[in-house]
């Protein structure tokens, strides 16, 4: 449940931040930035999964 709280927090503040960005700067800048951080969580979270196992 902890942790299910915690993605939570971080996919709204994720959002919030692509929101941000698509206010301040347009569309093209908040889509680009959007897939730049999922990437990253991507590849943090198959890097932390192999590390586990």
């Amino acid at each position: 449940m902890k942790l299910l709280i915690i993605d939570l927090l971080g996919l709204t503040g994720f959002g919030l931040l692509t929101f941000g960005l698509y206010l301040q700067y347009g569309t093209a800048i908040a889509l680009q930035a959007g897939g730049c951080g999922l990437l990253a969580f991507a590849l943090t979270a198959a890097w932390r999964n192999r590390r586990v196992t």
